[in-house]
């Protein structure tokens, strides 16, 4: 560091010299001032010139590997979303069917499976843990769009 401001200021000095003894050989009159302010843009120059090349030391700001960390991370969550999701409408799914059979006067706890389509967990298959009802299978079939092929009964009720 202290290298370069002693090359500084000696190119500084050194044209300053070079400038004041060209200045001296030009002939009086236009030339002069045209010299004259020519000859102080070029010391300027030389006195900027440290300035112009500062180049400041920022930080590496490469956030690249941030960037595929939150978008990792935001596929879990969205995964984790869509997990619970499912869960929850097989659940209430379930909440239901065991709601409908009761209006229908039989007893019966559900199990229900979900698969996503489009993105959307929609209930699947049920298996029906009591004895077996024509009504209610019609219902499940009609209401919930599950046919009697994933339908699945069970006696006893666990």
């Amino acid at each position: 560091m202290t290298a370069a401001v002693r090359q500084w200021l000696t190119s500084i000095v050194m044209l300053s010299f070079l400038i004041s003894l060209i200045r001296i050989l030009i002939p009086e009159g236009t030339l002069r001032k045209a010299g004259a302010f020519t000859g102080s843009l070029v010391l300027l120059s030389a006195i900027l010139r440290p300035l112009v090349r500062l180049e400041p030391d920022w930080p590496d700001w490469d956030l690249s590997a941030y960037e595929s960390a939150i978008t990792a991370r935001m596929d879990e969550l969205n995964a984790q979303q869509a997990d619970t999701f499912g869960v929850q409408v097989a659940e209430k799914t379930a909440e239901t069917i065991t709601a409908q059979a009761a209006r229908l006067g039989v007893t019966v706890s559900a199990s229900v499976t979900v698969r996503v389509t489009d993105g959307v967990p929609c209930p699947w298959s049920v298996t029906l843990y009591g004895t077996p009802s024509e009504a209610l299978s019609a219902w499940v079939s009609e209401a919930l769009d599950i046919p009697p092929e994933r339908q699945f009964w069970t006696t006893p009720a666990p």
